[in-house]
Parts: C-alpha cells; structure tokens; sequence
C-alpha cells in the first residue's frame, strides 16, 4: 500500500525496516534515524515507509537497559517529524501489528494522525488476490473460483499464496508432468493451509480501530490501550 502511495503520487519511496535501525552503540540509532529524514528531503517528493515500527518507536518508560535506546530514537523521531512542517513533499506512513505498544506522543496531530486498520479480506478482495496468483498459473477445468474464494474466508494475502502454492506442489507430486492444478490439488492443499489471522485476532483489532478512531473525532489525545 506505501509503494502504491508513492507510485500514485510519482514519489521517492524509501523504506525502513523499524529494527534494522536498532543498534546497542549508544547514537548509533538516533543517526540511522536522521540519515532516513535527510535522504528523504534530498529525493523529494518521497514516501518514507517505517514497517514494524513498534520495534523502534515503543512506549518511552518502559525500558529497562541502562542505554535507553527505544526513548531516544522517539525523541529523535518527533523531532524529525515535527520538522516536516517546513519541508515539502515527504510523507510518513508506518505500518505495526502492535499500535497499542506505540509511545502516544507519535499519535497527535501532525504526526501519524491518520490510522488505518488494514482488515482480513472480504470476498470480493480475496477473488482479485486469486486472480493475481493464478494468473500465470495453469489450472484445470474442474477449478471453480468462486468455490475458491468461498472456502478460503478468513484468509489474508500471504494464505492465499501459500494455498496457492501448495496446490501447485501437490500437483507435481501427483504427477510430476502436471500440466494443470486440479479441483483435487486444491482440497488437499486446504487440509494443510489454515487462516494465520484467528477470529479473537480479529476482533482484537477492531476493538483497536475503534478505539482510536473514537479519540481521533473526540479530539483527546490517545493514550495507552490495554485490550483483550
């Protein structure tokens, strides 16, 4: 969705994965950090994505190690961003599967004030995810995809392409001269392949989603989130 971004918006794109900028040398994090922002600015327009940003960007407090890692690349995170008030075309978009582990003070306005709950796919979303995967994929005349997309509910992306795959491999195991994955390969492979995303999980961020998108129209700072 971030290369979309950029993309669409003819944009740099520049991504960081948030612990390969964790380092044990005292500075060394914070520099990571600032060399991101002052790369962005050269090769503006650009889109900076910070994926897995609770491992960089956690709640300031609640660290024990004498070096204070995770507080100081907040502090210089906020600064960084606070300052692209006076800088055109950046734009800072992050994705986490622990928003409620995020230090609040990245939440305001101004910062990441935008949250977006990227959900399980409907059906409708899991037939186009289908399409993608079969396209170069040859399937045999007994194949219904609509039965496809039926069973497969609950499914994300990643096990679409896992069921995907499976069912190729189980086709070659049949036959190694396979030419075609049949209505058989499928159903064998759905015996292995499983939802990675359980109804409690679910739900568990939806009650997030709500959650902060009841303080975002209410305008009272979001704070720490304990959820079941």
């Amino acid at each position: 969705m971030a290369k979309a971004v950029a993309n669409e918006s003819e944009s740099n794109f520049i991504q960081v994965k948030g612990p390969s900028l964790l380092s044990m040398w005292v500075g060394k994090s914070e520099e990571g950090v600032r060399k991101v922002f002052e790369r962005a600015r050269q090769v503006a327009p650009c889109v900076v994505f910070f994926d897995e940003i609770d491992a960089l960007a956690s709640k300031r407090g609640m660290e024990n190690s004498g070096t204070k890692v995770t507080e100081r690349v907040v502090n210089q995170l906020l600064a960084e961003m606070d300052g692209l008030e006076e800088i055109k075309g950046v734009t800072i978009i992050a994705a986490t599967n622990r928003p409620d582990m995020l230090d609040s003070a990245l939440l305001r306005p101004g910062r990441f004030d935008r949250i977006i709950l990227v959900d399980i796919p409907d059906e409708q979303s899991r037939k186009k995810i289908f399409e993608v995967h079969l396209k170069n994929t040859p399937i045999a005349k007994d194949v219904n995809l609509s039965e496809l997309v039926k069973i497969s509910e609950g499914f994300v992306g990643a096990d679409i392409e896992g069921f995907v795959r499976e069912a190729a491999m189980t086709s070659l195991r049949r036959n190694i001269k396979s030419e075609a994955i049949t209505k058989e390969d499928f159903e064998e492979a759905f015996k292995k392949i499983k939802p990675s995303v359980s109804q409690e999980t679910a739900k568990r961020y939806k009650k997030l989603e709500e959650y902060y998108l009841k303080n975002a129209k209410s305008g009272l700072p979001i704070g720490p989130l304990y959820a079941n």
